[in-house]
């Protein structure tokens, strides 16, 4: 049996977090010291959360494939070896 603990938080969601952080971050700037909102760097972020969220769905999809055919991945294992 193959069992993988992948951990608590994995690392799509920990990216989604950091990039909400950092543009929550910017928006709290920019209403305290009244200038408009720092366009590339929000745009960065944003593009960090498509990525986070990208390794989501590549991940869920991966997880779910694993569950549906067991068999196949032991032979995959078994080939590496």
């Amino acid at each position: 049996m193959n069992c993988r603990q992948g951990g608590f938080i994995n690392s799509g969601v920990l990216i989604i977090l950091i990039g909400g952080l950092a543009l929550g971050g910017l928006f709290i700037h920019s209403l305290s010291t009244g200038q408009d909102l720092p366009v590339w760097p929000a745009i960065a972020v944003i593009l960090v959360n498509l990525v986070g969220a990208a390794k989501i769905v590549i991940d869920v999809r991966n997880a779910k494939r694993q569950r549906q055919n067991p068999a196949a991945d032991a032979t995959q294992v078994d080939q590496k070896k």
